[in-house]
């Protein structure tokens, strides 16, 4: 028995290697089977797959050139079977003039009219001189000279028939390919009959055959010569092949068809695959050709793309391949590195089985409830009072049991005596649909909800105190979405409580938001802004704060300012808005009072100095004229005198009322002291309009005045000076004016006296052009 066991477990401990080693190796066999794979794929494609399609497509050239070799084949016996009439027609003509003959003539035009592609005959003499037929003067037609093509039919042993290279008989005609023929029986001059194949109708039939872009058809003399091609290449025909840089095309005495690649032609220096038939009776041979570029262009891309893909999958089995060489390190160390994170937690984690019993633990938890791991179990238990252990640690049970989830707070008791409240939240762990344990964290809150509840105390006073405050208050986030807002901004807004909370500013603020939109954005940029709004800027009109609705002019002082977290971070923006009108008023009666004389309630000389400064600016950006009148009054201390100082302040009211009534709103009118008065004038068109108005005010004081029983009569006596806007000096304009007012005087009361700055004036009230600028 002992033998067996030991045997067992042999085979156990070797079981468990097999195993250890199917999982270490196995994923690597896998990986290395797919990479074989794909790289033998891969190795197909790019060697194997290619040779195939340069055959399929040398099986389709080598038909195209045995079909265009036939057609010229039977082109050139078409022709030379014409030329062969011919020489037995001119056997039975023996004349010594045969390019007169009428019957030769007959006979050539019939030729030229009904071969295919044959587009002249002529006769030729050895001196290389062609004759047309019928020949009307008896001269040659063309001169190709003594070692033309015709030589090769005057040598010994020579040809009888002879293919010439293209020529054009004309300039500007086409290219014609001569096909020479010896006289049976020269006759005079003529040794050969000539016959011109038009290279075009050639031509016509090649273009017919290559289909295909990038397919070409060239027809080659034996010597190297290019009689045609298709696609035409410019220069090339009558060229000599063989003296053009490129591969050489055929060795010397080729097989009479075949098939090669030539990686760069002399036609026009690209690779080709080629297949070629030489003529059966001529010396000539065909070439159909096509651009190795373009059969493989679409396979290169797509070779370009499955290596790119081999490669990465490549290097993604080598990544994986060195990530599982090191799995089983990683997955220790992280491991360690769960145990050291846990253990450093602030929170206390923990993990019980299905029967409740806690099997795992961090120091954070252990610390927390005071126990030691060999307690692990069922230590917290004595963190409870001994007579709750037992039913809570059947409820415990219970409650794993279930496998539900579980959040609650419980009151414990620490070593020292003292409470804590922890918070225990737990969650069962699943494989699959099975609860196979149950995992939570333990944290101490009882620092947190003493916090809680001093924060919470702290809002409620806060809150409290906003609520009571005769002020409105609005606070936003930086997306200018309302946080808070008192019940003041609630009644004046006509808010729903708490319907403002999450809503955009502009939809609480309505039409008054372009204003204030401002201000927050500057306290998002950290910037506190203090501004004050009235009734006239559309900003508190319809703003009456605390049930106030009298339906005047309202002050109201905005404060918007960043609002701040404990760090320092800006978390948006708060606002402060309080009712400043009687402040404001107070202010502007004490303005009012400082700037106007309390008996006319027209403007003092310091009120009247200060808008007379603000005036002129205004007047200087509009390039106005401008005029300042001084009035003195006649004849009122007399009634001063007679009447007493009562009537004397009674009739300067009544003055100060004639004067505004004379005047237009816009104008300024101040009591110097005294009887003196003041007057300036803005937007005067004309001098001459100054001189208007202190007429109009002397008329209108010489009127008599009726005061109670009384009907007193005085005067006035004015001085003006009238000077442009922005050459006007206030104190020269006082100087002249007063210097006009005695003027005045001295010339008899009741009168007016002018100055218009007579130097940089005209007489009509232009100023000069260079004053102008």
């Amino acid at each position: 028995m002992p033998r067996m066991a030991s045997s067992l477990f042999s085979q156990s401990v070797a079981e468990r290697l097999r195993v250890r080693r199917l999982l270490v190796y196995g994923p690597f066999l896998a990986l290395g089977l797919v990479l074989v794979v794909l790289w033998a794929l891969v190795l197909w494609f790019a060697l194997l797959y290619p040779r195939s399609l340069v055959e399929e497509l040398q099986q389709d050239l080598h038909a195209i050139a045995l079909n265009a070799a036939q057609d010229t084949e039977q082109l050139l016996r078409e022709t030379e079977g014409s030329l062969r009439t011919l020489d037995l027609l001119l056997m039975t003509r023996r004349n010594e003039r045969q390019d007169l003959d009428a019957t030769v003539s007959l006979l050539a035009d019939s030729l030229r009219d009904n071969s295919r592609g044959l587009t002249d005959v002529m006769l030729a003499s050895a001196e290389g001189r062609l004759w047309r037929i019928p020949s009307v003067t008896g001269e040659p037609y063309v001169e190709l000279g003594p070692k033309s093509f015709l030589s090769e039919l005057g040598r010994p042993g020579g040809p009888s028939i002879v293919v010439g290279a293209p020529l054009r008989l004309r300039p500007g005609a086409h290219f014609v390919i001569p096909m020479a023929t010896r006289l049976s029986a020269p006759t005079g001059p003529f040794t050969a009959t000539v016959g011109f194949i038009d290279l075009e109708t050639l031509l016509r039939g090649y273009r017919a055959r290559s289909m295909r872009s990038g397919m070409a058809v060239l027809l080659e003399r034996d010597d190297g010569i290019a009689m045609a091609r298709w696609p035409e290449v410019p220069g090339l025909i009558g060229s000599n092949l063989r003296e053009v840089p490129g591969e050489e095309v055929l060795p010397t005495g080729p097989p009479a068809s075949g098939q090669f690649i030539v990686t760069r032609s002399p036609a026009d220096g690209r690779e080709r695959i080629v297949s070629y038939r030489m003529l059966q009776d001529y010396p000539l041979r065909l070439f159909v050709s096509f651009e190795r570029d373009r059969i493989l262009a679409g396979y290169l891309q797509q070779r370009r793309a499955v290596l790119v893909f081999s490669v990465v999958i490549s290097a993604i089995a080598v990544g994986l391949m060195g990530w599982f060489t090191r799995l089983q390190q990683r997955a220790r160390l992280r491991e360690a590195e769960r145990e050291a994170t846990a253990d450093a937690s602030p929170m206390g984690l923990f993990r019980c089985d299905l029967s409740g019993r806690t099997v795992y633990a961090n120091e954070t938890y252990l610390r927390l409830l005071e126990i030691d791991r060999a307690a692990l179990a069922w230590g917290w238990l004595e963190r409870l009072p001994p007579a709750e252990r037992e039913p809570t640690r059947a409820q415990w049970a219970a409650l794993v049991a279930r496998g539900e989830p579980v959040d609650r707070v419980h009151q414990l008791t620490r070593r020292d005596g003292s409470a804590m409240l922890v918070r225990l939240r737990m969650r069962p762990m699943r494989l699959g649909d099975r609860i196979v344990a149950h995992a939570g964290t333990l944290a101490d809150i009882s620092a947190e909800l003493a916090a809680r509840r001093e924060r919470e105390r702290s809002q409620a006073v806060m809150g409290a105190m906003a609520q009571s405050v005769n002020v409105m208050m609005l606070a936003v986030d930086t997306d200018e979405r309302v946080l808070f807002c008192n019940k003041a901004f609630e009644r004046r807004f006509d808010i729903p409580e708490r319907s403002w909370l999450g809503r955009h500013a502009s939809e609480v603020f309505d039409e008054l938001y372009p204003a204030v939109q401002p201000l927050i954005r500057r306290a998002f940029g950290g910037e506190t802004s203090v501004v004050e709004m009235r009734d006239d800027d559309g900003i508190s009109r319809p703003m009456p704060l605390d049930g106030d609705d009298r339906g005047e002019t309202r002050y109201v002082e905005l404060t918007y300012a960043p609002l701040l977290n404990d760090d320092g971070t800006i978390l948006g923006a708060y606002g402060v808005a309080r009712d400043v009108t009687d402040a404001k008023q107070e202010q502007m009666r004490l303005l009012r009072a400082s700037n106007t004389d309390p008996l006319t309630e027209l403007l003092n000389r310091a009120g009247f100095a200060s808008q007379v400064h603000a005036a002129l600016g205004r007047a200087v950006s509009r390039d106005e004229l401008v005029a300042l009148l001084y009035l003195d009054l006649d004849r009122f201390k007399p009634v001063n005198d007679e009447h007493g100082h009562p009537v004397g302040d009674a009739l300067l009211k009544a003055v100060a009322g004639r004067l505004r009534h004379a005047l237009r709103p816009q104008d300024l009118v101040a009591r110097l002291g005294g009887d003196e008065f003041a007057v300036f004038l803005t937007q005067v068109a004309r001098p001459v309009d100054a001189q208007v108005v202190a007429d109009k005010l002397v008329h209108a004081l010489t009127m008599p005045f009726r005061i109670g029983a009384l009907e007193l009569h005085i005067g006035t006596s004015v001085g003006f000076c009238v000077e442009w806007a922005r050459r006007a000096d206030i104190d020269q304009l006082v100087t002249h004016a007063d210097e006009a007012l005695y003027r005045a005087k001295r010339a008899g009361r009741g009168q007016s006296n002018g100055s218009l700055c007579a130097d940089r004036l005209g007489p009509t009230g232009e100023a000069p052009p260079a004053d102008r600028g």
